[in-house]
Protein backbone atom coordinates (compact mmCIF):
# COMPACT_ATOMS: atom_id res chain seq x y z
CA UNK A 1 0.00 0.00 0.00
CA UNK A 2 1.59 3.23 -1.06
CA UNK A 3 1.55 6.56 1.22
CA UNK A 4 0.42 9.89 -0.42
CA UNK A 5 2.90 12.64 -0.87
CA UNK A 6 1.69 14.40 2.67
CA UNK A 7 2.16 11.29 4.29
CA UNK A 8 5.40 10.20 3.32
CA UNK A 9 6.70 14.10 3.76
CA UNK A 10 5.41 13.70 7.52
CA UNK A 11 6.93 10.74 7.59
CA UNK A 12 10.62 11.39 6.43
CA UNK A 13 10.05 14.64 8.67
CA UNK A 14 9.62 12.45 11.96
CA UNK A 15 12.29 9.84 10.57
CA UNK A 16 15.21 12.84 10.45
CA UNK A 17 13.67 14.65 13.45
CA UNK A 18 14.44 11.06 15.40
CA UNK A 19 17.98 10.72 13.88
CA UNK A 20 18.71 14.01 14.65
CA UNK A 21 18.00 13.53 18.41
CA UNK A 22 19.89 10.33 18.75
CA UNK A 23 23.06 11.84 16.81
CA UNK A 24 22.97 14.80 19.95
CA UNK A 25 22.96 12.05 22.22
CA UNK A 26 25.52 10.12 20.95
CA UNK A 27 27.87 13.15 20.42
CA UNK A 28 27.11 14.25 24.01
CA UNK A 29 27.60 10.93 25.80
CA UNK A 30 30.82 10.29 23.55
CA UNK A 31 32.07 14.03 23.41
CA UNK A 32 35.42 14.08 25.01
CA UNK A 33 35.78 14.86 28.81
CA UNK A 34 36.85 18.22 29.65
CA UNK A 35 40.40 18.39 30.89
CA UNK A 36 41.05 19.37 34.18
CA UNK A 37 38.04 17.62 35.98
CA UNK A 38 38.02 13.74 34.92
CA UNK A 39 40.33 13.14 32.12
CA UNK A 40 43.33 11.60 32.61
CA UNK A 41 46.74 13.42 32.28
CA UNK A 42 49.63 11.47 31.38
CA UNK A 43 52.68 12.75 33.05
CA UNK A 44 56.49 11.38 32.21
CA UNK A 45 59.70 11.25 33.62
CA UNK A 46 62.43 9.15 34.15
CA UNK A 47 61.59 5.96 36.17
CA UNK A 48 65.15 5.48 37.93
CA UNK A 49 65.93 9.66 39.62
CA UNK A 50 66.29 9.16 42.74
CA UNK A 51 64.71 10.85 44.89
CA UNK A 52 62.61 12.87 42.10
CA UNK A 53 60.90 10.14 40.01
CA UNK A 54 61.17 6.65 39.84
CA UNK A 55 59.62 3.22 40.43
CA UNK A 56 59.79 1.33 43.99
CA UNK A 57 60.63 -1.84 44.90
CA UNK A 58 56.57 -2.47 44.86
CA UNK A 59 56.05 -1.48 41.39
CA UNK A 60 54.83 2.09 42.23
CA UNK A 61 55.86 5.96 40.97
CA UNK A 62 57.32 7.47 44.02
CA UNK A 63 59.56 10.65 44.55
CA UNK A 64 59.42 14.31 44.79
CA UNK A 65 58.52 15.38 41.57
CA UNK A 66 55.87 12.24 41.78
CA UNK A 67 54.54 13.65 45.14
CA UNK A 68 54.15 17.37 43.56
CA UNK A 69 51.98 15.72 40.72
CA UNK A 70 49.80 13.83 42.97
CA UNK A 71 48.69 17.10 45.05
CA UNK A 72 48.52 18.98 41.85
CA UNK A 73 45.84 16.20 41.03
CA UNK A 74 44.35 16.49 44.61
CA UNK A 75 43.66 19.99 44.44
CA UNK A 76 42.81 20.33 40.64
CA UNK A 77 40.39 17.18 40.51
CA UNK A 78 42.60 15.30 37.73
CA UNK A 79 43.59 12.30 37.54
CA UNK A 80 47.58 11.94 36.90
CA UNK A 81 49.24 8.67 34.88
CA UNK A 82 52.45 8.29 35.12
CA UNK A 83 54.73 7.43 32.32
CA UNK A 84 58.12 6.42 34.06
CA UNK A 85 60.54 5.09 31.52
CA UNK A 86 64.71 5.55 30.94
CA UNK A 87 65.23 9.52 31.17
CA UNK A 88 65.96 10.09 27.00
CA UNK A 89 62.89 8.02 26.63
CA UNK A 90 60.38 10.41 28.78
CA UNK A 91 61.66 13.04 25.93
CA UNK A 92 60.64 10.99 23.49
CA UNK A 93 57.33 10.18 25.18
CA UNK A 94 56.37 14.36 24.46
CA UNK A 95 57.24 13.87 20.76
CA UNK A 96 55.54 11.33 20.24
CA UNK A 97 52.55 11.60 22.02
CA UNK A 98 52.68 9.11 24.77
CA UNK A 99 52.37 11.86 27.43
CA UNK A 100 51.22 14.68 27.78
CA UNK A 101 53.34 16.69 30.45
CA UNK A 102 56.90 16.39 31.24
CA UNK A 103 56.88 16.50 35.12
CA UNK A 104 59.74 18.42 35.71
CA UNK A 105 63.31 18.95 33.64
CA UNK A 106 65.71 21.90 33.54
CA UNK A 107 65.49 24.22 30.40
CA UNK A 108 68.01 23.98 27.24
CA UNK A 109 68.15 25.67 24.17
CA UNK A 110 67.57 21.98 22.60
CA UNK A 111 64.74 21.32 24.62
CA UNK A 112 63.35 24.47 23.36
CA UNK A 113 62.76 23.42 20.09
CA UNK A 114 60.63 20.67 20.97
CA UNK A 115 59.07 21.82 24.48
CA UNK A 116 56.87 24.87 25.96
CA UNK A 117 57.68 24.99 29.93
CA UNK A 118 55.45 26.12 32.61
CA UNK A 119 56.58 27.94 35.76
CA UNK A 120 59.44 26.51 37.72
CA UNK A 121 58.52 24.03 40.93
CA UNK A 122 61.73 24.05 42.83
CA UNK A 123 65.72 24.36 42.26
CA UNK A 124 68.66 21.86 42.16
CA UNK A 125 71.99 21.96 42.28
CA UNK A 126 74.82 19.77 40.06
CA UNK A 127 78.40 19.20 40.97
CA UNK A 128 80.92 17.05 39.05
CA UNK A 129 81.77 14.15 40.95
CA UNK A 130 85.54 12.35 41.00
CA UNK A 131 87.04 9.47 43.35
CA UNK A 132 88.08 10.56 46.31
CA UNK A 133 91.66 8.77 45.96
CA UNK A 134 91.84 11.20 43.04
CA UNK A 135 90.72 14.36 44.89
CA UNK A 136 93.24 16.30 45.00
CA UNK A 137 94.86 15.51 41.52
CA UNK A 138 94.52 18.19 38.72
CA UNK A 139 91.35 17.40 36.60
CA UNK A 140 92.41 19.74 33.79
CA UNK A 141 93.36 16.76 31.50
CA UNK A 142 90.15 14.79 32.02
CA UNK A 143 88.03 17.90 31.15
CA UNK A 144 90.27 19.09 28.07
CA UNK A 145 90.58 15.21 26.79
CA UNK A 146 94.33 14.67 27.49
CA UNK A 147 94.05 12.06 29.01
CA UNK A 148 91.58 8.45 27.74
CA UNK A 149 89.45 8.51 30.95
CA UNK A 150 85.68 9.20 30.79
CA UNK A 151 83.24 11.41 32.34
CA UNK A 152 80.02 9.92 33.02
CA UNK A 153 76.36 11.44 32.51
CA UNK A 154 72.66 10.35 32.12
CA UNK A 155 71.60 9.33 28.56
CA UNK A 156 68.75 12.36 27.20
CA UNK A 157 69.39 14.26 30.66
CA UNK A 158 70.46 17.92 30.93
CA UNK A 159 74.30 17.01 32.77
CA UNK A 160 75.38 14.99 29.36
CA UNK A 161 73.92 18.24 27.61
CA UNK A 162 76.14 20.34 29.70
CA UNK A 163 79.44 18.43 29.99
CA UNK A 164 79.31 18.21 26.15
CA UNK A 165 78.97 22.01 25.67
CA UNK A 166 81.17 23.24 28.68
CA UNK A 167 83.73 20.32 27.91
CA UNK A 168 83.78 19.48 24.27
CA UNK A 169 87.08 17.98 24.13
CA UNK A 170 86.44 15.56 27.13
CA UNK A 171 85.38 11.52 26.67
CA UNK A 172 81.96 11.15 27.52
CA UNK A 173 80.14 8.29 28.13
CA UNK A 174 76.34 7.77 28.61
CA UNK A 175 73.85 5.59 30.33
CA UNK A 176 70.16 5.49 30.37
CA UNK A 177 69.95 5.61 34.21
CA UNK A 178 72.11 7.27 36.82
CA UNK A 179 71.98 3.07 38.81
CA UNK A 180 74.12 2.10 35.51
CA UNK A 181 76.13 5.10 35.80
CA UNK A 182 77.09 4.80 38.72
CA UNK A 183 78.11 0.99 38.73
CA UNK A 184 80.48 2.46 35.75
CA UNK A 185 81.82 4.64 38.04
CA UNK A 186 82.36 1.72 40.46
CA UNK A 187 83.57 -0.77 38.23
CA UNK A 188 86.62 2.36 36.71
CA UNK A 189 84.80 2.71 33.74
CA UNK A 190 84.37 6.13 34.24
CA UNK A 191 86.52 8.34 36.42
CA UNK A 192 84.17 11.16 37.27
CA UNK A 193 80.61 12.07 36.66
CA UNK A 194 78.01 14.57 36.48
CA UNK A 195 74.92 14.19 38.31
CA UNK A 196 72.66 16.58 40.46
CA UNK A 197 73.84 17.13 44.41
CA UNK A 198 70.81 15.14 45.96
CA UNK A 199 70.41 12.21 43.20
CA UNK A 200 74.13 11.19 44.18
CA UNK A 201 73.73 11.52 47.88
CA UNK A 202 70.53 8.87 47.38
CA UNK A 203 72.37 6.76 45.87
CA UNK A 204 75.79 7.06 47.07
CA UNK A 205 74.86 6.86 50.43
CA UNK A 206 72.60 3.69 50.41
CA UNK A 207 75.58 1.72 48.33
CA UNK A 208 78.42 0.01 50.40
CA UNK A 209 81.06 2.74 49.33
CA UNK A 210 79.05 6.02 50.23
CA UNK A 211 81.94 7.93 50.49
CA UNK A 212 83.93 6.41 47.15
CA UNK A 213 82.94 9.35 45.03
CA UNK A 214 82.64 13.32 46.14
CA UNK A 215 81.73 16.33 44.82
CA UNK A 216 84.45 18.23 43.72
CA UNK A 217 83.70 21.20 41.66
CA UNK A 218 80.31 23.08 41.11
CA UNK A 219 78.98 23.07 38.13
CA UNK A 220 75.18 24.82 38.29
CA UNK A 221 71.97 25.30 39.83
CA UNK A 222 68.79 25.51 38.21
CA UNK A 223 65.02 24.87 38.42
CA UNK A 224 63.06 22.80 37.49
CA UNK A 225 60.02 23.20 35.31
CA UNK A 226 57.03 20.78 34.06
CA UNK A 227 56.49 21.01 30.08
CA UNK A 228 54.30 20.61 27.36
CA UNK A 229 55.05 19.91 23.78
CA UNK A 230 55.36 22.52 21.14
CA UNK A 231 52.47 24.37 20.66
CA UNK A 232 50.42 22.74 23.03
CA UNK A 233 49.76 26.84 24.93
CA UNK A 234 46.18 25.53 26.50
CA UNK A 235 47.50 22.37 28.46
CA UNK A 236 50.93 24.93 29.54
CA UNK A 237 47.69 27.41 30.72
CA UNK A 238 46.05 24.66 32.83
CA UNK A 239 49.39 23.30 34.41
CA UNK A 240 50.53 27.01 35.47
CA UNK A 241 46.89 27.31 36.90
CA UNK A 242 47.03 24.32 38.62
CA UNK A 243 49.99 24.87 40.23
CA UNK A 244 49.30 28.33 41.64
CA UNK A 245 47.17 26.09 44.34
CA UNK A 246 50.14 24.42 45.57
CA UNK A 247 51.15 26.27 48.65
CA UNK A 248 54.50 27.16 49.92
CA UNK A 249 53.82 25.20 52.97
CA UNK A 250 53.05 21.93 50.62
CA UNK A 251 55.75 22.87 48.51
CA UNK A 252 57.92 23.04 51.50
CA UNK A 253 56.20 19.62 53.15
CA UNK A 254 57.36 17.64 49.77
CA UNK A 255 61.15 18.67 49.95
CA UNK A 256 61.34 17.86 53.70
CA UNK A 257 60.06 14.75 53.25
CA UNK A 258 63.03 13.51 50.96
CA UNK A 259 65.55 15.19 52.29
CA UNK A 260 67.15 12.38 54.85
CA UNK A 261 68.40 8.94 53.15
CA UNK A 262 67.07 6.31 55.55
CA UNK A 263 69.44 3.06 54.75
CA UNK A 264 67.91 -0.32 55.61
CA UNK A 265 69.12 -4.05 56.22
CA UNK A 266 68.60 -6.31 53.30
CA UNK A 267 65.94 -8.85 54.22
CA UNK A 268 68.35 -12.03 54.03
CA UNK A 269 70.61 -10.38 56.57
CA UNK A 270 68.21 -9.85 59.29
CA UNK A 271 66.88 -13.28 58.49
CA UNK A 272 70.77 -14.45 59.03
CA UNK A 273 70.79 -11.96 62.58
CA UNK A 274 67.43 -14.07 63.22
CA UNK A 275 69.25 -17.57 63.04
CA UNK A 276 72.62 -16.66 64.54
CA UNK A 277 70.94 -15.31 67.63
CA UNK A 278 68.58 -18.11 68.04
CA UNK A 279 71.69 -20.67 67.76
CA UNK A 280 74.11 -19.00 69.67
CA UNK A 281 71.41 -17.50 72.59
CA UNK A 282 73.39 -15.22 74.88
CA UNK A 283 76.56 -15.54 73.65
CA UNK A 284 75.33 -14.39 70.08
CA UNK A 285 73.40 -11.31 71.68
CA UNK A 286 75.93 -9.91 73.25
CA UNK A 287 78.11 -9.36 70.20
CA UNK A 288 74.83 -8.93 68.22
CA UNK A 289 74.12 -5.46 70.76
CA UNK A 290 77.88 -4.64 69.89
CA UNK A 291 77.36 -5.27 65.95
CA UNK A 292 74.12 -2.47 66.13
CA UNK A 293 75.66 -0.15 68.74
CA UNK A 294 78.72 0.37 66.11
CA UNK A 295 76.40 0.48 62.50
CA UNK A 296 73.63 3.09 64.23
CA UNK A 297 76.56 4.94 65.07
CA UNK A 298 78.21 4.53 61.56
CA UNK A 299 74.81 5.37 60.02
CA UNK A 300 74.39 8.56 62.51
CA UNK A 301 78.11 9.77 61.47
CA UNK A 302 76.94 8.82 57.95
CA UNK A 303 73.70 11.22 58.04
CA UNK A 304 75.86 13.66 59.94
CA UNK A 305 78.29 13.82 56.81
CA UNK A 306 75.58 13.66 54.64
CA UNK A 307 73.62 17.02 56.55
CA UNK A 308 77.13 19.03 56.23
CA UNK A 309 77.55 17.94 52.34
CA UNK A 310 73.93 19.25 52.07
CA UNK A 311 74.44 22.34 53.36
CA UNK A 312 78.02 23.32 52.44
CA UNK A 313 79.46 24.55 48.84
CA UNK A 314 82.33 21.89 48.32
CA UNK A 315 84.65 24.10 46.28
CA UNK A 316 85.15 26.81 49.27
CA UNK A 317 84.04 24.97 52.10
CA UNK A 318 81.42 27.80 53.84
CA UNK A 319 77.62 27.58 53.38
CA UNK A 320 75.79 26.80 50.12
CA UNK A 321 72.64 28.89 48.40
CA UNK A 322 70.48 25.76 50.39
CA UNK A 323 71.71 26.64 53.75
CA UNK A 324 71.96 30.28 53.15
CA UNK A 325 67.91 30.12 52.12
CA UNK A 326 67.28 28.30 55.22
CA UNK A 327 68.80 30.65 56.82
CA UNK A 328 67.21 33.56 56.33
CA UNK A 329 64.17 31.83 56.84
CA UNK A 330 64.42 30.81 60.35
CA UNK A 331 66.16 33.91 60.97
CA UNK A 332 64.04 36.13 64.55
CA UNK A 333 63.77 39.34 63.40
CA UNK A 334 62.11 41.24 66.58
CA UNK A 335 64.67 43.63 68.26
CA UNK A 336 67.43 42.92 65.26
CA UNK A 337 69.05 44.82 63.22
CA UNK A 338 70.31 42.81 59.72
CA UNK A 339 72.63 44.10 57.29
CA UNK A 340 72.61 41.38 54.00
CA UNK A 341 75.47 41.91 51.56
CA UNK A 342 75.22 40.48 48.27
CA UNK A 343 78.70 40.82 45.82
CA UNK A 344 80.28 38.58 43.42
CA UNK A 345 83.37 39.03 41.27
CA UNK A 346 83.86 41.30 38.44
CA UNK A 347 84.35 40.26 35.17
CA UNK A 348 84.79 36.79 36.23
CA UNK A 349 84.17 35.79 33.02
CA UNK A 350 87.12 36.76 31.67
CA UNK A 351 88.88 35.27 34.17
CA UNK A 352 87.26 31.67 32.98
CA UNK A 353 87.76 32.43 29.28
CA UNK A 354 91.37 33.36 29.29
CA UNK A 355 92.58 31.03 32.14
CA UNK A 356 90.16 27.89 32.05
CA UNK A 357 87.38 26.70 34.89
CA UNK A 358 90.52 25.14 37.26
CA UNK A 359 92.12 28.65 38.01
CA UNK A 360 88.52 30.19 38.12
CA UNK A 361 87.89 27.71 40.63
CA UNK A 362 91.63 28.91 42.54
CA UNK A 363 89.93 32.77 42.32
CA UNK A 364 86.50 31.82 44.20
CA UNK A 365 88.32 30.29 46.75
CA UNK A 366 90.81 32.47 47.23
CA UNK A 367 87.85 35.69 47.63
CA UNK A 368 85.94 33.09 49.86
CA UNK A 369 89.26 32.83 52.09
CA UNK A 370 89.93 36.63 52.36
CA UNK A 371 86.72 37.84 52.98
CA UNK A 372 86.65 34.55 55.76
CA UNK A 373 89.31 36.99 57.56
CA UNK A 374 87.00 40.09 57.82
CA UNK A 375 83.97 38.39 59.60
CA UNK A 376 83.03 37.02 62.83
CA UNK A 377 81.43 33.87 64.07
CA UNK A 378 78.11 35.50 64.51
CA UNK A 379 78.11 36.86 60.39
CA UNK A 380 77.03 34.13 57.79
CA UNK A 381 78.71 33.60 54.72
CA UNK A 382 77.48 31.77 51.97
CA UNK A 383 78.38 31.12 48.59
CA UNK A 384 74.88 31.49 46.19
CA UNK A 385 76.15 30.91 42.89
CA UNK A 386 79.03 30.47 40.32
CA UNK A 387 80.80 33.49 41.58
CA UNK A 388 78.25 35.33 43.94
CA UNK A 389 77.98 35.24 47.75
CA UNK A 390 76.08 36.71 50.58
CA UNK A 391 76.46 37.80 54.15
CA UNK A 392 74.16 38.17 56.79
CA UNK A 393 75.17 40.10 59.51
CA UNK A 394 72.96 40.78 62.73
CA UNK A 395 73.29 44.28 65.18
CA UNK A 396 75.57 46.45 63.31
CA UNK A 397 74.48 50.11 63.22
CA UNK A 398 74.49 51.45 59.43
CA UNK A 399 77.97 52.79 59.78
CA UNK A 400 78.80 49.50 60.97
CA UNK A 401 77.54 47.77 58.41
CA UNK A 402 78.74 50.32 55.53
CA UNK A 403 82.14 49.84 57.23
CA UNK A 404 82.52 46.05 56.93
CA UNK A 405 81.16 45.80 53.31
CA UNK A 406 84.08 48.66 52.53
CA UNK A 407 86.55 46.30 54.37
CA UNK A 408 85.41 43.34 52.05
CA UNK A 409 85.21 44.80 49.12
CA UNK A 410 88.87 47.21 50.01
CA UNK A 411 90.46 43.46 50.94
CA UNK A 412 89.42 41.43 48.01
CA UNK A 413 91.12 44.09 45.56
CA UNK A 414 93.99 44.17 48.06
CA UNK A 415 94.83 40.77 48.45
CA UNK A 416 97.66 38.79 47.28
CA UNK A 417 99.20 39.50 43.46
CA UNK A 418 101.59 36.94 43.21
CA UNK A 419 99.99 35.19 40.79
CA UNK A 420 98.73 37.27 37.46
CA UNK A 421 95.16 35.85 37.45
CA UNK A 422 94.24 37.73 40.92
CA UNK A 423 95.79 41.16 39.27
CA UNK A 424 92.89 43.77 38.80
CA UNK A 425 90.95 41.21 41.06
CA UNK A 426 87.47 43.15 42.55
CA UNK A 427 84.29 42.96 43.95
CA UNK A 428 81.24 44.98 43.63
CA UNK A 429 78.66 44.81 46.63
CA UNK A 430 75.37 45.46 47.55
CA UNK A 431 74.15 46.18 51.49
CA UNK A 432 70.03 46.01 52.40
CA UNK A 433 69.99 47.60 56.04
CA UNK A 434 67.22 46.54 57.70
CA UNK A 435 66.58 48.30 60.77
CA UNK A 436 63.10 47.29 61.78
CA UNK A 437 61.58 44.24 59.99
CA UNK A 438 58.63 42.83 60.06
CA UNK A 439 58.67 40.94 56.61
CA UNK A 440 60.17 38.80 54.85
CA UNK A 441 64.20 39.66 53.84
CA UNK A 442 65.43 38.24 50.90
CA UNK A 443 68.24 38.92 48.47
CA UNK A 444 66.75 40.85 45.75
CA UNK A 445 67.07 44.53 46.88
CA UNK A 446 70.82 43.83 48.28
CA UNK A 447 71.31 42.15 44.59
CA UNK A 448 69.88 45.19 43.38
CA UNK A 449 72.31 47.66 45.05
CA UNK A 450 75.04 45.76 43.73
CA UNK A 451 74.73 45.83 40.25
CA UNK A 452 74.00 49.54 40.70
CA UNK A 453 77.56 49.66 42.09
CA UNK A 454 78.44 47.80 39.06
CA UNK A 455 77.07 50.12 37.31
CA UNK A 456 78.57 53.06 38.70
CA UNK A 457 81.98 51.43 37.66
CA UNK A 458 82.57 48.05 39.81
CA UNK A 459 85.02 47.57 42.78
CA UNK A 460 83.11 49.52 45.22
CA UNK A 461 80.21 49.52 47.55
CA UNK A 462 76.33 50.46 47.22
CA UNK A 463 74.63 50.58 50.82
CA UNK A 464 70.87 51.71 51.45
CA UNK A 465 68.64 51.25 53.96
CA UNK A 466 65.62 49.19 53.58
Amino acid sequence: MKLNHGRQLSFRVGIGFTLAIILIIVMIYTAPINAGSESVLRVANSKAWKPYSFINNSGEPEGILIDFWNEYAELNDVEVEFVLVDWNDSLEAIKDGRADVHGGLLWSEPREEFLDFAEPLFEIETQLYYHQKDVGNDISPLLNGEVADAIGAVKGGYEEYFARKEFPKANILVYSTTKELLIAANSGRVTAFVSDLLTSNFYLYSSKEPLSFVPVQYLYSGDLYPAVKKGNESLRNQVISGFTNLTDENRKGILQKWMYIETVYPTQTLWLVVVVVTAMILFFIAIFRRHMISRTKHLEDTNQRLMKLSLTDVLTGISNRRHFTDYIESLEKDGHTISVMIFDIDNFKNVNDTYGHTIGDEVIRFVAQVVKTELNSTMHFSRIGGEEFAIVALDLDFEAAKDLAQRVCRKVHQGNRSEGYLNQLSISVGCAFYEECSGNIDIVKADHLMYRAKKQGKNRVVVEKV
